[in-house]
Protein backbone atom coordinates (compact mmCIF):
# COMPACT_ATOMS: atom_id res chain seq x y z
CA UNK A 1 0.00 0.00 0.00
CA UNK A 2 1.32 3.72 -1.06
CA UNK A 3 0.58 6.50 1.75
CA UNK A 4 -2.29 8.62 0.14
CA UNK A 5 -1.08 11.65 -0.25
CA UNK A 6 0.77 13.55 -3.14
CA UNK A 7 4.55 13.15 -2.28
CA UNK A 8 5.97 14.90 -6.10
CA UNK A 9 6.67 18.12 -4.22
CA UNK A 10 7.83 19.12 -0.84
CA UNK A 11 5.14 19.06 1.96
CA UNK A 12 6.20 22.48 4.01
CA UNK A 13 2.55 24.62 4.51
CA UNK A 14 0.13 23.41 7.79
CA UNK A 15 -2.43 22.78 5.53
CA UNK A 16 0.24 20.43 3.69
CA UNK A 17 1.22 19.07 6.58
CA UNK A 18 -2.41 18.10 8.26
CA UNK A 19 -3.10 16.46 4.72
CA UNK A 20 0.24 14.46 5.36
CA UNK A 21 -0.85 13.67 9.80
CA UNK A 22 -4.01 13.01 8.34
CA UNK A 23 -2.81 10.11 5.31
CA UNK A 24 -0.34 8.46 8.49
CA UNK A 25 -3.52 7.87 10.28
CA UNK A 26 -5.32 6.25 7.12
CA UNK A 27 -1.97 4.46 6.32
CA UNK A 28 -0.96 0.74 6.66
CA UNK A 29 1.70 0.16 9.61
CA UNK A 30 3.79 -1.07 6.84
CA UNK A 31 3.86 2.14 4.53
CA UNK A 32 7.03 3.66 6.62
CA UNK A 33 9.53 4.88 3.80
CA UNK A 34 12.84 6.63 3.70
CA UNK A 35 11.51 10.33 3.81
CA UNK A 36 9.28 9.51 6.71
CA UNK A 37 9.07 7.71 10.50
CA UNK A 38 6.06 8.01 12.73
CA UNK A 39 5.67 7.72 16.25
CA UNK A 40 2.53 7.04 17.92
CA UNK A 41 3.58 9.06 20.97
CA UNK A 42 6.57 10.31 23.33
CA UNK A 43 7.68 12.36 26.35
CA UNK A 44 9.72 15.23 24.94
CA UNK A 45 10.47 16.37 28.36
CA UNK A 46 12.64 12.89 28.85
CA UNK A 47 16.09 12.04 27.76
CA UNK A 48 14.59 8.72 26.28
CA UNK A 49 12.23 10.52 24.34
CA UNK A 50 14.85 13.07 23.17
CA UNK A 51 16.57 9.90 21.74
CA UNK A 52 14.02 8.66 19.13
CA UNK A 53 13.85 12.66 18.05
CA UNK A 54 17.58 12.58 17.57
CA UNK A 55 18.37 8.99 15.96
CA UNK A 56 15.50 10.61 13.38
CA UNK A 57 16.77 13.62 12.42
CA UNK A 58 20.73 12.03 12.05
CA UNK A 59 19.27 9.10 10.11
CA UNK A 60 17.10 11.92 7.65
CA UNK A 61 19.97 13.56 7.42
CA UNK A 62 22.08 10.92 5.89
CA UNK A 63 20.12 9.71 3.56
CA UNK A 64 21.29 9.56 -0.42
CA UNK A 65 20.67 12.63 -2.15
CA UNK A 66 19.05 10.62 -5.27
CA UNK A 67 17.48 8.43 -2.92
CA UNK A 68 16.20 11.16 -0.86
CA UNK A 69 14.70 13.21 -4.14
CA UNK A 70 12.13 10.74 -5.14
CA UNK A 71 9.53 11.92 -2.71
CA UNK A 72 8.48 15.15 -1.49
CA UNK A 73 11.78 16.81 -2.89
CA UNK A 74 14.04 15.16 -0.70
CA UNK A 75 12.62 16.07 2.44
CA UNK A 76 12.41 13.86 5.41
CA UNK A 77 9.48 13.83 8.01
CA UNK A 78 9.30 12.53 12.00
CA UNK A 79 5.85 12.54 12.97
CA UNK A 80 5.24 12.17 16.82
CA UNK A 81 1.63 11.68 18.06
CA UNK A 82 0.21 9.72 14.95
CA UNK A 83 0.31 6.27 13.77
CA UNK A 84 -2.09 4.08 11.56
CA UNK A 85 -5.03 3.90 12.51
CA UNK A 86 -5.34 6.80 15.62
CA UNK A 87 -4.24 10.50 16.10
CA UNK A 88 -3.15 10.75 19.81
CA UNK A 89 -1.12 13.74 19.99
CA UNK A 90 1.25 14.70 22.13
CA UNK A 91 2.44 16.85 25.38
CA UNK A 92 3.79 19.84 23.39
CA UNK A 93 7.55 21.26 24.45
CA UNK A 94 8.08 24.52 23.73
CA UNK A 95 10.06 25.38 20.33
CA UNK A 96 13.14 26.76 21.19
CA UNK A 97 13.80 24.45 24.16
CA UNK A 98 13.28 22.02 22.01
CA UNK A 99 15.79 22.92 19.57
CA UNK A 100 18.39 23.71 22.41
CA UNK A 101 17.86 20.17 23.96
CA UNK A 102 18.24 18.45 20.21
CA UNK A 103 21.07 20.15 19.10
CA UNK A 104 23.39 19.43 22.06
CA UNK A 105 22.84 16.33 20.21
CA UNK A 106 23.32 16.65 16.36
CA UNK A 107 24.89 19.60 16.67
CA UNK A 108 24.39 22.82 14.29
CA UNK A 109 25.01 21.62 10.42
CA UNK A 110 22.01 19.85 9.68
CA UNK A 111 19.04 21.90 8.93
CA UNK A 112 15.36 20.70 10.22
CA UNK A 113 12.68 22.46 12.29
CA UNK A 114 9.81 21.27 14.53
CA UNK A 115 5.99 22.13 13.58
CA UNK A 116 3.10 21.49 16.15
CA UNK A 117 0.10 20.69 14.37
CA UNK A 118 -3.64 20.81 15.69
CA UNK A 119 -6.05 17.97 14.29
CA UNK A 120 -9.27 16.91 16.07
CA UNK A 121 -8.11 18.93 19.26
CA UNK A 122 -4.47 16.63 19.48
CA UNK A 123 -1.30 18.54 18.45
CA UNK A 124 0.67 16.24 16.94
CA UNK A 125 4.89 16.99 16.44
CA UNK A 126 5.96 16.98 12.58
CA UNK A 127 9.97 17.13 12.77
CA UNK A 128 11.49 18.56 8.93
CA UNK A 129 14.64 17.59 8.02
CA UNK A 130 16.11 19.44 4.84
CA UNK A 131 17.00 17.80 1.67
CA UNK A 132 20.34 15.96 1.85
CA UNK A 133 22.85 17.59 -0.96
CA UNK A 134 26.08 15.64 -2.21
CA UNK A 135 29.35 16.43 -0.42
CA UNK A 136 27.63 16.68 3.05
CA UNK A 137 29.40 15.42 5.84
CA UNK A 138 28.71 12.11 7.81
CA UNK A 139 26.17 13.76 10.39
CA UNK A 140 27.16 11.47 13.73
CA UNK A 141 25.92 11.51 17.31
CA UNK A 142 27.44 14.19 19.35
CA UNK A 143 26.44 13.44 22.67
CA UNK A 144 25.75 10.02 24.70
CA UNK A 145 22.01 9.26 25.08
CA UNK A 146 20.61 6.30 27.02
CA UNK A 147 21.36 3.60 24.62
CA UNK A 148 24.08 5.12 22.55
CA UNK A 149 28.10 6.26 22.42
CA UNK A 150 28.74 9.80 20.61
CA UNK A 151 30.05 9.55 17.54
CA UNK A 152 27.49 6.89 16.52
CA UNK A 153 26.00 7.00 12.65
CA UNK A 154 22.41 6.75 12.20
CA UNK A 155 21.40 5.78 8.96
CA UNK A 156 17.22 5.82 7.50
CA UNK A 157 16.33 2.31 6.33
CA UNK A 158 12.61 1.72 4.87
CA UNK A 159 10.93 1.59 7.99
CA UNK A 160 13.53 1.85 10.52
CA UNK A 161 16.96 3.79 11.60
CA UNK A 162 19.64 1.97 12.61
CA UNK A 163 23.44 2.62 13.36
CA UNK A 164 25.27 2.33 10.37
CA UNK A 165 26.59 -0.68 9.24
CA UNK A 166 29.44 -0.80 6.77
CA UNK A 167 27.68 -0.19 3.50
CA UNK A 168 25.94 2.66 5.26
CA UNK A 169 29.46 3.69 5.39
CA UNK A 170 30.69 3.18 2.47
CA UNK A 171 27.84 5.38 0.90
CA UNK A 172 28.35 8.12 2.93
CA UNK A 173 31.72 8.37 2.69
CA UNK A 174 30.85 8.44 -0.87
CA UNK A 175 28.64 10.89 -0.66
CA UNK A 176 30.86 13.18 0.94
CA UNK A 177 33.44 13.06 -1.63
CA UNK A 178 31.38 13.70 -4.30
CA UNK A 179 32.82 17.14 -6.35
CA UNK A 180 31.17 16.97 -9.37
CA UNK A 181 27.76 18.31 -8.84
CA UNK A 182 24.86 15.79 -9.54
CA UNK A 183 21.87 16.70 -10.92
CA UNK A 184 19.13 17.31 -9.01
CA UNK A 185 14.93 17.80 -10.62
CA UNK A 186 11.52 18.50 -9.40
CA UNK A 187 9.63 16.53 -11.63
CA UNK A 188 5.80 17.36 -11.23
CA UNK A 189 2.74 17.47 -13.51
CA UNK A 190 0.64 20.82 -13.19
CA UNK A 191 -2.43 20.32 -13.17
CA UNK A 192 -1.70 17.44 -11.38
CA UNK A 193 -5.13 15.64 -13.33
CA UNK A 194 -5.58 13.93 -16.89
CA UNK A 195 -8.83 13.92 -18.27
CA UNK A 196 -10.45 10.27 -19.34
CA UNK A 197 -10.75 10.43 -22.79
CA UNK A 198 -13.78 11.12 -24.17
CA UNK A 199 -16.66 8.74 -25.49
CA UNK A 200 -16.36 9.83 -29.26
CA UNK A 201 -17.85 6.96 -30.92
CA UNK A 202 -20.06 6.56 -28.93
CA UNK A 203 -21.58 10.04 -29.20
CA UNK A 204 -21.16 9.82 -33.00
CA UNK A 205 -23.35 6.18 -32.88
CA UNK A 206 -25.79 8.43 -31.09
CA UNK A 207 -25.40 11.23 -33.50
CA UNK A 208 -25.95 8.52 -36.44
CA UNK A 209 -29.17 6.75 -34.86
CA UNK A 210 -30.83 10.33 -34.16
CA UNK A 211 -30.35 11.53 -37.39
CA UNK A 212 -31.34 8.22 -39.68
CA UNK A 213 -35.41 8.69 -39.40
CA UNK A 214 -35.37 12.50 -39.56
CA UNK A 215 -33.23 12.44 -42.83
CA UNK A 216 -35.35 9.38 -44.39
CA UNK A 217 -38.36 11.41 -43.92
CA UNK A 218 -37.00 14.38 -44.93
CA UNK A 219 -39.07 15.85 -48.00
CA UNK A 220 -38.98 18.89 -50.42
CA UNK A 221 -41.54 21.76 -49.68
CA UNK A 222 -41.47 24.44 -51.88
CA UNK A 223 -42.08 28.06 -50.82
CA UNK A 224 -42.85 29.45 -54.10
CA UNK A 225 -45.70 30.31 -56.03
CA UNK A 226 -46.78 28.38 -59.65
CA UNK A 227 -46.11 31.82 -61.16
CA UNK A 228 -42.82 32.38 -59.74
CA UNK A 229 -41.57 28.66 -61.17
CA UNK A 230 -42.81 29.69 -64.54
CA UNK A 231 -40.99 32.52 -64.81
CA UNK A 232 -37.61 30.94 -63.89
CA UNK A 233 -38.54 28.48 -66.46
CA UNK A 234 -39.49 31.66 -68.82
CA UNK A 235 -36.24 32.82 -68.14
CA UNK A 236 -34.50 29.92 -67.90
CA UNK A 237 -32.14 31.05 -70.67
CA UNK A 238 -30.37 34.08 -69.30
CA UNK A 239 -30.94 33.17 -65.02
CA UNK A 240 -30.05 29.40 -65.15
CA UNK A 241 -32.76 26.50 -65.26
CA UNK A 242 -34.68 24.68 -62.54
CA UNK A 243 -34.59 20.77 -62.75
CA UNK A 244 -36.66 18.25 -60.99
CA UNK A 245 -35.46 15.51 -58.68
CA UNK A 246 -35.06 12.19 -60.11
CA UNK A 247 -34.57 10.42 -57.33
CA UNK A 248 -36.76 7.58 -56.19
CA UNK A 249 -37.49 6.45 -52.73
CA UNK A 250 -35.13 3.81 -52.93
CA UNK A 251 -32.11 5.85 -54.39
CA UNK A 252 -33.07 8.65 -51.84
CA UNK A 253 -32.75 6.08 -48.99
CA UNK A 254 -29.26 4.60 -50.28
CA UNK A 255 -27.74 8.63 -50.59
CA UNK A 256 -29.19 8.77 -46.50
CA UNK A 257 -27.03 5.39 -45.57
CA UNK A 258 -23.88 6.33 -47.78
CA UNK A 259 -23.84 10.05 -46.22
CA UNK A 260 -24.49 8.45 -42.47
CA UNK A 261 -21.49 5.94 -43.15
CA UNK A 262 -19.50 8.77 -44.18
CA UNK A 263 -20.49 11.05 -41.35
CA UNK A 264 -19.32 8.12 -39.05
CA UNK A 265 -16.18 8.06 -40.10
CA UNK A 266 -15.63 11.79 -40.63
CA UNK A 267 -16.73 12.87 -37.38
CA UNK A 268 -14.72 10.67 -35.01
CA UNK A 269 -12.19 11.44 -36.86
CA UNK A 270 -13.04 15.37 -36.42
CA UNK A 271 -13.95 14.41 -32.89
CA UNK A 272 -10.05 13.01 -32.65
CA UNK A 273 -8.72 16.10 -33.86
CA UNK A 274 -10.82 18.24 -31.12
CA UNK A 275 -9.71 15.69 -28.36
CA UNK A 276 -6.06 15.68 -29.71
CA UNK A 277 -6.26 19.54 -28.91
CA UNK A 278 -8.01 19.15 -25.53
CA UNK A 279 -5.54 20.26 -22.98
CA UNK A 280 -7.09 19.07 -20.36
CA UNK A 281 -6.61 15.65 -21.80
CA UNK A 282 -3.18 16.12 -22.03
CA UNK A 283 0.08 15.35 -19.46
CA UNK A 284 1.55 18.50 -18.48
CA UNK A 285 4.90 18.30 -17.06
CA UNK A 286 6.90 20.77 -14.98
CA UNK A 287 10.86 20.63 -14.07
CA UNK A 288 12.93 22.75 -11.75
CA UNK A 289 16.03 22.69 -11.25
CA UNK A 290 16.49 23.60 -7.82
CA UNK A 291 20.54 24.26 -7.65
CA UNK A 292 22.54 27.08 -8.57
CA UNK A 293 24.10 25.20 -11.46
CA UNK A 294 22.81 25.29 -14.73
CA UNK A 295 22.36 21.67 -16.45
CA UNK A 296 22.60 21.14 -20.22
CA UNK A 297 21.84 17.97 -22.16
CA UNK A 298 18.73 17.19 -19.90
CA UNK A 299 17.09 13.97 -20.85
CA UNK A 300 14.08 13.26 -19.04
CA UNK A 301 11.67 9.77 -19.40
CA UNK A 302 8.42 9.40 -17.75
CA UNK A 303 5.93 6.56 -17.43
CA UNK A 304 2.22 6.45 -16.85
CA UNK A 305 1.38 3.39 -15.70
CA UNK A 306 -2.66 1.88 -15.89
CA UNK A 307 -5.31 2.32 -18.76
CA UNK A 308 -3.59 4.74 -20.49
CA UNK A 309 -2.52 5.13 -24.62
CA UNK A 310 -1.08 7.24 -26.43
CA UNK A 311 -1.55 8.74 -30.15
CA UNK A 312 -0.43 6.17 -32.97
CA UNK A 313 2.28 8.08 -34.95
CA UNK A 314 0.23 7.73 -38.24
CA UNK A 315 -2.87 8.96 -36.24
CA UNK A 316 -1.21 11.87 -35.70
CA UNK A 317 0.00 12.81 -38.92
CA UNK A 318 -4.02 13.41 -39.96
CA UNK A 319 -4.46 15.37 -36.77
CA UNK A 320 -1.96 17.34 -37.28
CA UNK A 321 -3.41 19.57 -40.44
CA UNK A 322 -6.56 21.05 -40.61
CA UNK A 323 -9.84 20.33 -38.97
CA UNK A 324 -11.50 17.37 -40.82
CA UNK A 325 -14.55 18.32 -42.95
CA UNK A 326 -17.43 16.53 -42.80
CA UNK A 327 -19.81 15.56 -45.89
CA UNK A 328 -22.90 17.29 -46.69
CA UNK A 329 -26.29 15.49 -46.12
CA UNK A 330 -28.50 14.59 -49.07
CA UNK A 331 -31.47 17.33 -50.58
CA UNK A 332 -34.75 15.82 -48.57
CA UNK A 333 -36.30 14.08 -51.42
CA UNK A 334 -38.13 16.21 -54.41
CA UNK A 335 -35.88 18.88 -54.29
CA UNK A 336 -35.33 21.10 -57.62
CA UNK A 337 -32.13 21.62 -58.35
CA UNK A 338 -31.29 25.25 -59.66
CA UNK A 339 -28.17 25.74 -61.77
CA UNK A 340 -27.12 29.32 -63.08
CA UNK A 341 -23.92 30.35 -65.02
CA UNK A 342 -22.36 31.38 -61.27
CA UNK A 343 -22.77 28.37 -59.92
CA UNK A 344 -21.38 25.96 -62.35
CA UNK A 345 -18.36 23.85 -60.78
CA UNK A 346 -18.69 25.13 -57.38
CA UNK A 347 -17.97 22.45 -55.21
CA UNK A 348 -19.03 21.65 -51.50
CA UNK A 349 -16.93 24.36 -49.33
CA UNK A 350 -17.64 23.90 -45.53
CA UNK A 351 -17.34 26.82 -42.86
CA UNK A 352 -14.65 26.11 -41.02
CA UNK A 353 -11.64 28.37 -40.93
CA UNK A 354 -8.20 25.92 -40.56
CA UNK A 355 -6.40 26.11 -37.08
CA UNK A 356 -2.50 25.96 -37.02
CA UNK A 357 -1.36 23.25 -36.21
CA UNK A 358 -1.23 22.04 -32.86
CA UNK A 359 2.01 23.94 -30.48
CA UNK A 360 3.97 23.28 -27.93
CA UNK A 361 6.04 25.46 -25.79
CA UNK A 362 8.81 23.22 -24.60
CA UNK A 363 10.73 20.53 -26.61
CA UNK A 364 9.51 17.80 -28.64
CA UNK A 365 8.82 14.11 -27.07
CA UNK A 366 8.34 10.50 -28.39
CA UNK A 367 5.47 8.26 -26.68
CA UNK A 368 5.57 4.89 -26.94
CA UNK A 369 2.98 2.39 -25.85
CA UNK A 370 4.66 -0.34 -23.28
CA UNK A 371 1.12 -1.86 -21.87
CA UNK A 372 0.71 2.08 -21.28
CA UNK A 373 2.73 4.82 -22.02
CA UNK A 374 6.37 6.16 -21.67
CA UNK A 375 7.87 9.49 -23.35
CA UNK A 376 10.22 10.53 -23.73
CA UNK A 377 11.47 14.07 -23.79
CA UNK A 378 14.25 15.34 -26.41
CA UNK A 379 17.14 17.04 -24.69
CA UNK A 380 16.96 20.26 -23.30
CA UNK A 381 18.13 22.79 -20.49
CA UNK A 382 17.39 23.79 -17.54
CA UNK A 383 19.28 27.07 -15.89
CA UNK A 384 20.03 27.60 -12.27
CA UNK A 385 16.91 27.65 -10.47
CA UNK A 386 14.59 27.56 -13.62
CA UNK A 387 11.65 25.79 -14.29
CA UNK A 388 10.91 25.04 -17.74
CA UNK A 389 7.29 23.78 -19.09
CA UNK A 390 7.80 21.15 -21.30
CA UNK A 391 5.48 20.12 -24.54
CA UNK A 392 2.01 18.98 -23.61
CA UNK A 393 1.46 15.77 -24.35
CA UNK A 394 -2.03 14.29 -25.78
CA UNK A 395 -3.16 10.81 -23.90
CA UNK A 396 -5.93 8.58 -24.41
CA UNK A 397 -6.62 7.75 -20.65
CA UNK A 398 -9.27 5.20 -20.29
CA UNK A 399 -9.34 4.52 -16.50
CA UNK A 400 -12.33 5.76 -14.04
CA UNK A 401 -12.35 9.35 -13.00
CA UNK A 402 -10.84 9.74 -9.32
CA UNK A 403 -8.45 6.92 -10.02
CA UNK A 404 -5.03 8.20 -8.82
CA UNK A 405 -1.90 6.62 -11.05
CA UNK A 406 1.69 7.33 -9.77
CA UNK A 407 3.86 8.18 -12.98
CA UNK A 408 7.54 7.30 -12.77
CA UNK A 409 10.52 9.95 -14.12
CA UNK A 410 14.28 9.17 -14.65
CA UNK A 411 16.51 11.50 -15.81
CA UNK A 412 20.34 11.88 -16.99
CA UNK A 413 22.29 15.22 -17.94
CA UNK A 414 25.36 16.32 -19.48
CA UNK A 415 28.37 16.22 -16.97
CA UNK A 416 26.17 15.11 -14.56
CA UNK A 417 26.60 12.17 -12.00
CA UNK A 418 24.21 9.55 -12.24
CA UNK A 419 20.63 8.69 -12.98
CA UNK A 420 18.07 10.34 -10.39
CA UNK A 421 14.33 8.98 -10.41
CA UNK A 422 11.07 9.99 -8.81
CA UNK A 423 7.69 10.19 -9.23
CA UNK A 424 4.41 12.09 -8.88
CA UNK A 425 0.50 11.61 -8.75
CA UNK A 426 -1.80 12.05 -11.75
CA UNK A 427 -5.35 11.65 -11.02
CA UNK A 428 -8.16 11.54 -13.79
CA UNK A 429 -11.09 13.45 -14.43
CA UNK A 430 -14.08 13.27 -16.06
CA UNK A 431 -13.91 14.67 -19.77
CA UNK A 432 -15.30 18.37 -20.38
CA UNK A 433 -14.87 17.83 -24.22
CA UNK A 434 -17.84 19.31 -26.16
CA UNK A 435 -19.33 16.36 -27.55
CA UNK A 436 -22.19 18.81 -28.73
CA UNK A 437 -20.15 21.05 -31.53
CA UNK A 438 -17.64 18.79 -33.11
CA UNK A 439 -20.49 18.28 -36.00
CA UNK A 440 -21.59 22.30 -35.73
CA UNK A 441 -21.04 22.77 -39.64
CA UNK A 442 -22.70 20.01 -40.61
CA UNK A 443 -26.17 19.76 -42.45
CA UNK A 444 -25.36 23.74 -42.71
CA UNK A 445 -24.97 24.21 -45.90
CA UNK A 446 -22.86 27.31 -44.95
Amino acid sequence: MVLPIDTSAPLLRPSQLTDLIRAVSLADPDDEHLWIEWKSTLDLSTSAGLEQVVKAIIGLANREPAAAARRAGGYGYLLVGVEPGSINGVTTLDPEKLVGKVRSYVGTVISWAPEYIAVDGKHVLVVIVDPPQPGDPIHILRKQTEKFKPATIFVRHTGRTDPANPDDFDKLQARLLQRTPSLQLAVVAIPSSVEKAADISGAVSRWVDERRPTLLAARYRSGRRESSIDLVGVRGGLLGQQVPDGRTEEQYAEEVEQFLHDAEEALVLRGAWDLFRHEPASLNVTVTNPTDVGFVGVRLEVHVPGRVKCYPEELVENLEGDRPDAPRAPRPLGTPTFRSPMQLNVGNIGSYIPTSVYPGPGPSYIARDTGSVTIEYDDFELRAEETKTLELVPLLMHEEPDTRLTATWSATAAGMRGRIAGEFTITVSPSTLDLHKFDENQETGD
